[in-house]
């Protein structure tokens, strides 16, 4: 469990642009990002294990658009079994040797881990109001990990996620 809790977290903070050559800075405990000045809190990784986090956020990005569309069609089966797999399944968990594992855990934030065992458990949730027929909660819950989502890459995700830029001061607005 404690593989997958790691990996969720590394992998949000890890899509889109990536693989962009040399690590980004680390700063744990930051702001959120709309009150941050330009540097962004990323977390420094090895070029490889960034890789790997790419294509298992790749993944999870696959599982969480199905799990809508399961929402959607009341296909609460498939959703609940969808919603263990983004809970449990990750590509690099076999992957990771204990000598990377040890590296993950040296360079996470705790309020990464926190945020990352948060979406875990409304995954686990969304399961059982899934296996319940309840499409309120389910989708209470989905807005759940979505917010996590949000959450985590306004923090460690800006500089690959434009859309969770902190807004330019000289901006105009209405």
């Amino acid at each position: 469990m404690r593989k997958s809790l790691v990996l969720m977290v590394l992998a949000a903070a890890t899509w889109g642009k990536a693989q962009a050559a040399g690590p980004p800075p680390h700063a744990p405990g930051a702001e959120p990002a709309a009150h941050m000045p330009a540097a962004d809190p990323v977390l420094e990784l090895p070029v490889a294990l960034r890789e790997a986090l790419v294509a298992e956020m790749a993944g999870l990005r696959q599982s969480i658009a199905a799990l809508a569309a399961q929402l959607a069609t009341g296909e609460w089966a498939q959703a609940a079994e969808n919603a263990r797999q983004v809970r449990d399944a990750y590509i690099m968990k076999q992957k990771l040797s204990d000598a990377e594992l040890e590296t993950l855990m040296r360079l996470l934030p705790a309020q990464f881990v926190a945020l990352d065992g948060r979406f875990h458990r409304h995954a686990e949730s969304l399961a059982h109001a899934a296996e319940a027929h309840d499409g309120d909660l389910t989708l209470y819950y989905f807005g759940k990990m979505l917010e996590g989502c949000q959450q985590c890459h306004s923090l460690y995700a800006t500089h690959t996620l434009g859309g969770f830029e902190a807004p330019r001061p000289d901006a105009h607005r209405h």
